[in-house]
């Protein structure tokens, strides 16, 4: 059977936007089946003619109905199962269409559906007609047939029932009629009032056919007899029982196919297919000649010539018939044959389907294992796993994704499989590179081992469970026979296809394997000599050897060589080939099957590899030799091998407008037929390439060296073909290049072809800009919403960008079909516009139309495919271009680089993209003819043009690195437009002032500002690329000093804001020149950033000062920012205040500190300068000494210990006192700072009284009568200043705990400030009283209260010796003495003046004699009189009368043995005096006699009162 074309994927219902309908229902059967046939996959099309022609297709499955013209399809869903017929037909008048459906339970439906067969037309144009209701028997339904205003249906009684559904209503008469054929009875009557009776077999089939103007009613009866009726007067024309055929025994008819009416010969072909299931099934198809003669009636009869056509493998689905052909399509494919030609050995003709395409992309098919693959990668790639594993992965993904061969349904099956559950809203946001990594992850988690053979194995299993489910998803229905074109299409279960014949290549290939030699049937006329075409039969003998060595797998690796991993070049692929042409599969194969398979595995491939490596050697041997026979010399060989090459080029179009001319075809059909015959060329002519670098290995010849460096190659066969080395050059020099560029024209195109576009990044503002659908083209904008597809190649892209920038927008329909050759020539043209363009010119570079095409592809956002293209351009195409365009490619792979950094690449990866591009665009500027030819480039490539007329280098040099500058930055790549700035820098200098010819734009700028604008650039983006050190460098290269300026405070900013100031601030920069704007810089960001940021920007101008030994003025910036948070905080709410005065206090101890690094002399605070930006009414606006610091600081660490207490005090000024301070100071229990502040802020009297105060406050707190009340005492404690406002908070120090751990907890504080506030010499003598204070505050407070003895000891143990009586300095006995008298402390006054007088009672004469100082004896005789006089008061009132007069008589006592140590004199007048006048008038008389006992003191006259 002769191949006459392949299948051609149209559209598939991946692509269409289905509007799903439900069908109301408003019957209910019991019964739901049995009464019509059973549900069944099937399709129809039905073709309507108008202006804009298309096929309406319907496809039956399960309960719903489909129908999808162009791009959009409707989806009816029913309430019950519908039977296997449906029926879309065009009113006539196209206002609308009609649908006849009906369900296996004997539902019909008449339903009307829009125009635009989006919705249905009219919910009242919507019938259900139950036909078992018209039925008096319950005779089932066997098929169905329905035209405009009719449905048939054929009953199992042989019967056939009309409906005129949707012409007439339902009541009405003639409605239902019946087409029987009763004996004796007149047809045509209602079936009413008919008798019955069973006298032909069931209908097996009907068709409605129109002829000469009348509707016919062809019936197929089950025991053969074909009838047909005249549909309008119900008579029948015909009956003929159609013989069985006597090879086909029980055989039954069981379809009936009608050709079309061939008016010359008054004829129609009639096809019925038998079938015979005795036994072995067998399938054939008879075709009878059915005459048609006119008259005043339609005469009918079956001439009796019969052609039969055996389905003889796989069965058959559908059939269609011309006027001269049958079309039989069949599980295997689809074959036809010529109905009337004389021979009947005529060989069919065949076109492959879909299924073989799959399966020889997914490794499925029988003419190759997918073991060859995993051999020669093994062999080529040595490098072990890291590199083979990858490269497997692509090439099975890039498989998969192939157009035609993806399909979401069953990609989505073969996922549940794998237990991957998809939503449809998930799945359809994959992108190519989602389903990429989908795929990949579910065959790594099946291969649990990391081997290569592991791996690969795991992609078998996931491609052959793929296949099966694509071939169950898309199983084959129907045909499409379009008679006037010849078009032939297929509807599969979700797709639809057309079918192409053959390219020339693909035909002569086929050819060979059969034997055929006629090579000018292929097209092939370049030869007219006889030999010369047996010389290229035997050179193709040999090139289809090789390709059957190496298998089909060869070319997948090179092409994934070329376009996917870059595991391996091109460039070695091809000796490793030839080695393993000559020796075999290399160990790492072997040692790959040992490991993955086992040993005996292992052995049995490799015995089977050596067999087939022996095989093909001889082969090899034999054609060679039968070769060089036939030719005279190599040469000629030669010659005719070139010579074929030119039928491998791709034909030249002149094409004034490829969009007009690609027009007739719809582009899906035109991708997916070009990719075919792309790869079917591409293979073709690697076949030769491996052919003629085998004969030059073989030759006894180094290889050549362009681009096979094969020297070290041996091969196991000696073969001698005497190949002299002039030849061995011309193949190297003239046959190598000239094949390469075939293959590189054609893998352009079938990557095109191929590769699915790109979808836009979500940042790139072109396609957010063509979101907005300004243009109005409905097309353009439904074809970008594509972008990013599978099914949406670059091709494409291409065809629909052309027509679009053409004008040429018209939606092509399947209505607009092309027969199998035409099909072809569209390719050829489409492949002459890829190419060559429209022009179609033998001149026309090839270089300047891949250049072309990338700027298409770079305007729509495909950047992967540019990219792609230049590289492939690089391994193909010499650099020694002159004309330009070579440049220009180099600048759209840069402009393709820099916009792939923004596609989610880091580190090592986008840095590579970034060296690349910066690359490109330095070699684009430095190439031959680079500054016309990127001028040419149009604003839409992205480079506008240029604006100079000079033909000075580094003139337009000069506009294009800024250029290249912008760009990088428009992409944020700081690290390129770096180079280009800097680059455009040295061309600045080159230039000069502006001479050598060169013309300054219409900015006249001077080279000054050029310089400064770059050097700016250069420091944002050494700043961007966080290079601190080189952006202060083009700081300071930076020649325009306005610009450096702003540089500068640029720098400041952003080192503050990334914590990098510090550099500024520890000389690690050398600010010649510009400290002092640095420091203006600091001050300005100091002003105007919040004083509680980090880093602090005053902190920073500290350390800055402070490097500089500038300490007064680091001195001057603490104090204002100590000023500043005095002023900032108090305007914001107060929290952490704690924190801002612990800064404060800090801030001021840093000041004080630097102050005192200056010299004495000039210590102070500098008021700020006129102008000076940072002011604050805290500052001086005069010198300011230290002291004003240190009040401050004693002040702000006071406002900082009231506020660890929650205690809020804030202060106005320090001129003033702050006597409000120390009582909140003493009532939180912060007695340091109190006593600080005091000794601060109070001196001579002042201080005294403070003293005193604060200690009274304390000795208060001691009381056990005031600590349960001392909140509310302490309250009254404090006064509100009109200035200072002091506000008191709870203290948790302030809590009462315990009365007696509280007492105790003051005492000892009582205790430690007065022992240390005494102990010092300065103040004991300034303010001696203090423990007399304390003392009386106590017994004030609490007359009763017990003094500790600590402080009695104070007032005891104050005298450095020995004390003569109570006098002495204070703190002194009689002062105590005087405290107890006045608080009525009796008995504690009486033991206290006994002891001082027993003790001066035993004092020896020794001791007066031996004492080291004069002093005199005194006793408070003024205070032992009035505690005389209160004992005996209390005595006569009655009131503790014992204990008086007892402490009466003892100091009656203690005064009379006192007195007898004075002289008797003395002792008289003291008796006297004492009976007589009382204790008065003996103190009046000792004060002012001169009654003294003298002693040698310099204190005598001091403590004599």
């Amino acid at each position: 059977m002769m191949v006459a074309g392949i299948e051609v994927p149209v559209i598939g219902s991946d692509s269409i936007k289905w509007i799903d309908l439900t069908i109301p229902s408003s019957i209910n059967h019991i019964d739901n089946g049995g009464f019509a046939p059973p549900t069944a996959d099937s399709a129809s099309a039905t073709y309507v003619d108008g202006d804009d022609p298309f096929y309406l297709i319907c496809r039956i499955h399960m309960a719903q109905s489909n129908e999808f013209p162009h791009n959009t399809g409707l989806r009816l869903s029913f309430s019950h199962p519908l039977s296997a017929f449906a029926l879309v037909s065009a009113f006539p008048t196209k206002s609308h269409y009609l649908l006849y459906t009906i369900t296996i339970s004997g539902i019909a439906y008449f339903i009307k559906l829009s125009k635009d067969l989006t919705s249905i037309f009219s919910r009242d144009e919507l019938i259900e007609l139950d036909v078992r209701a018209y039925s008096n028997c319950n005779e089932p339904i066997t098929c169905m047939a329905a035209n405009l205003g009719c449905l048939l249906l054929g009953r199992n009684d042989g019967s056939v029932t009309c409906f005129q559904l949707g012409s007439l209503h339902k009541t009405a008469p003639g409605f239902v009629s019946e087409l029987r054929d009763d004996s004796g009875v007149s047809l045509g009557r209602l079936w009413g009032f008919m008798s019955r009776g069973r006298g032909v077999g069931a209908v097996q089939d009907l068709i409605i056919k129109e002829i000469l103007g009348k509707k016919v009613v062809f019936v197929l009866h089950h025991d053969g007899i074909l009838r047909a009726w005249d549909l309008l007067s119900r008579n029948k024309i015909l009956s003929h029982a159609m013989t069985v055929p006597t090879s086909l025994e029980g055989a039954t008819s069981t379809r009936l196919w009608l050709g079309e009416f061939n008016s010359d010969s008054s004829i129609f072909p009639l096809a019925i297919l038998y079938k015979s299931t005795l036994e072995v099934s067998m399938e054939v198809i008879y075709v009878y000649s059915l005459c048609c003669s006119t008259g005043e009636r339609i005469s009918l009869s079956v001439d009796s010539s019969v052609k039969n056509f055996p389905v003889d493998e796989g069965g058959c689905i559908d059939v269609k018939l011309t006027s001269d052909k049958i079309w039989i399509l069949k599980d295997n494919g689809l074959a036809y044959h010529h109905l009337f030609n004389s021979s009947n050995m005529e060989e069919a003709h065949c076109y492959a389907l879909q299924e073989e395409f799959i399966a020889d992309q997914l490794f499925q098919s029988s003419e190759h294992t997918s073991d060859d693959l995993i051999s020669i990668i093994s062999s080529i790639l040595s490098s072990g796993k890291d590199q083979i594993v990858p490269f497997v992965s692509s090439i099975f993904l890039r498989k998969i994704l192939h157009p035609g061969v993806y399909h979401n349904k069953v990609l989505r099956s073969t996922f549940l499989d794998y237990s991957k559950h998809w939503t449809d809203n998930e799945f359809q946001s994959l992108t190519v590179d989602g389903l990429k990594k989908e795929i990949l992850s579910l065959v790594e988690h099946e291969s649990m081992a990391e081997s290569p053979i592991s791996i690969f194995q795991g992609w078998k299993n996931f491609c052959c469970r793929y296949f099966q489910y694509w071939c169950k998803k898309n199983a084959p229905y129907a045909l499409i026979i379009q008679s006037t074109s010849g078009a032939v299409g297929l509807i599969r279960k979700h797709s639809v296809s057309l079918f192409r014949s053959l390219e020339n290549t693909e035909l002569l290939t086929d050819g060979l394997s059969e034997d055929l030699g006629d090579l000018a049937s292929f097209g092939l006329d370049l030869f007219n000599d006889n030999s010369d075409r047996e010389i290229l039969f035997e050179v193709l003998r040999c090139v289809v050897n090789i390709s059957q060595q190496l298998g089909k797998t060869a070319s997948f690796v090179i092409y994934e060589s070329f376009v996917g991993r870059q595991s391996i070049s091109s460039e070695e692929i091809i000796p490793r080939l030839l080695k393993i042409l000559g020796a075999g599969y290399g160990p790492s194969t072997r040692a790959g099957y040992l490991s993955g398979f086992g040993s005996d595995v292992a052995l049995e491939r490799e015995q089977r590899d050596h067999k087939n490596l022996r095989k093909f050697s001889v082969d090899m041997l034999l054609s060679l030799h039968d070769l060089c026979k036939k030719a005279a010399s190599w040469r000629k060989i030669l010659d005719v091998i070139e010579s074929y090459l030119q039928f491998l080029v791709p034909k030249k179009f002149t094409q004034n407008s490829g969009a007009e001319t690609l027009s007739c075809l719809n582009n899906s059909i035109l991708v997916q037929a070009s990719c075919q015959i792309a790869k079917v060329m591409f293979e073709y002519a690697l076949d030769i390439l491996l052919f003629v670098s085998y004969l030059v290995s073989i030759g006894g010849q180094t290889p050549f060296k362009r681009n096979l460096p094969l020297a070290s190659l041996t091969f196991g066969s000696n073969i001698q073909i005497n190949m002299v080395h002039d030849d061995i050059t011309r193949i190297q020099v003239d046959l190598v290049p000239m094949i390469e560029e075939i293959i590189s024209e054609w893998l352009i195109i079938l990557v095109f072809c191929t590769t699915p576009s790109e979808s836009p990044a979500i940042e790139d503002f072109s396609s957010q800009l063509s979101l907005l659908q300004i243009d109005n083209k409905i097309n353009k904008r439904s074809w970008r919403e594509k972008l990013g597809k599978c099914d949406f190649t670059l091709a494409s892209l291409l065809l629909l960008n052309n027509q679009s920038s053409s004008g040429y927008e018209r939606h092509l329909s399947l209505g607009c079909l092309l027969n199998p050759h035409e099909i072809i020539t569209s390719v050829q043209k489409f492949a002459s516009w890829i190419v060559w363009g429209n022009t179609g010119e033998v001149s026309s570079s090839f270089l300047r139309r891949s250049t072309e095409l990338a700027i298409v592809l770079l305007r729509n956002g495909q950047y992967d495919a540019v990219e792609a293209n230049a590289r492939r351009e690089r391994i193909f195409r010499s650099i020694q271009d002159t004309s330009g365009d070579w440049c220009l490619l180099q600048h759209l792979l840069g402009c393709c680089l820099v916009a792939q950094t923004q596609r989610g690449l880091h580190g090592v990866l986008k840095g590579r993209k970034v060296s690349e591009a910066v690359s490109c665009f330095f070699r684009a500027a430095s190439g031959e003819g680079a500054s016309q030819a990127l001028q040419s480039l149009s604003d839409e490539a992205g480079l506008p043009y240029l604006g100079f007329n000079g033909h000075v280098s580094s003139a337009w040099k000069l506009h294009y690195y800024q250029w290249v500058m912008q760009l990088f930055e428009q992409y944020n790549v700081s690290e390129g437009a770096c180079q280009f700035a800097l680059a455009a820098l040295e061309q600045v200098d080159d230039l000069g002032l502006g001479g050598d010819g060169f013309e300054r734009d219409s900015s006249n700028e001077s080279t000054t500002t050029i310089k400064g604008r770059l050097w700016a650039n250069v420091f944002k983006f050494t700043l961007d690329l966080n290079l601190l050190n080189d952006a202060y460098c083009a700081i300071i290269s930076n020649p325009d000093e306005e610009s450096k300026y702003i540089c500068l405070r640029r720098f400041v900013i952003v080192l503050y804001e990334c914590g990098a100031i510090k550099i500024l601030c520890n000389g690690q920069l050398p600010l010649i020149g510009l400290a002092d704007k640095v420091e203006r810089e600091l001050a300005w960001k100091a002003e105007r950033t919040d004083i509680l940021a980090k880093p602090n920007p005053y902190k920073l101008l500290y350390a800055f000062e402070i490097h500089r030994h500038n300490w007064r003025k680091a001195a001057s910036y603490m104090y204002l920012y100590s000023a500043r948070l005095r002023t900032d905080t108090v305007q914001k709410e107060q929290q952490h205040m704690s924190i801002t005065l612990q800064e404060r206090l800090n801030a001021l101890s840093a000041a004080v500190n630097a102050l005192q690094l200056v010299h004495p002399a000039y210590v102070w605070i500098d008021p700020l300068p006129e102008g000076y930006s940072l002011r604050n009414e805290h500052y001086p606006h005069k010198k300011a000494k230290t002291t004003k610091l240190e009040y401050e600081i004693v002040l702000t660490s006071a406002e900082y210990q009231l506020s660890l207490a929650n205690v809020k005090w804030t202060y106005s000024g320090i001129g003033k006192a702050p006597s409000d301070l120390v009582e909140l100071l003493v009532l939180t229990n912060l007695y340091d700072t109190a006593f600080s502040v005091i000794l601060k802020f109070w001196k001579d009297s002042e201080l005294k009284r403070e003293l005193e105060k604060i200690f009274s406050a304390i000795a208060l707190k001691c009381c056990p009568s005031t600590v349960s009340s001392s909140r509310t005492r302490s309250h009254s404690l404090l006064l509100t200043s009109s200035k200072d406002e002091v506000v008191v908070h709870g203290s948790p120090g302030m809590e009462p705990t315990g009365e007696q751990t509280k007492a105790n907890c003051h005492w000892e504080t009582l205790e430690h400030y007065l022992v240390r506030i005494f102990c010092l010499e300065k103040y004991k003598n300034f303010h001696s009283r203090l423990p007399v204070i304390v003392a009386e505050t106590l017994l004030r407070t609490d007359p009763h209260i017990e003094l500790p003895l600590w402080l009695v000891k104070m007032f005891k143990e104050n005298q450095r010796e020995r004390p003569w009586g109570m006098t002495g300095p204070e703190p002194s006995p009689a002062s105590l003495f005087r405290l107890y008298v006045d608080y009525g402390r009796y008995t504690e006054a009486t033991n206290l003046f006994l002891e001082y007088v027993e003790a001066f009672a035993s004092t020896r004469p020794v001791d007066i004699i031996n004492r080291k100082r004069s002093s005199a004896v005194w006793f408070p005789y003024n205070t032992v009189e009035r505690l005389w006089c209160q004992l005996e008061g209390l005595i006569k009132s009655g009131h503790m009368v014992d204990q008086s007069d007892k402490l009466k008589r003892l100091l009656y006592k203690s005064l009379l043995n006192h007195l007898k140590q004075v002289s008797s004199i003395e002792r008289r007048w003291l008796f006297w005096i004492i009976f007589v006048f009382g204790f008065s008038l003996l103190t009046i008389w000792h004060n002012f006699t001169c009654f003294q006992l003298k002693v040698d003191s310099v204190d005598a006259g001091s403590s004599a009162g």
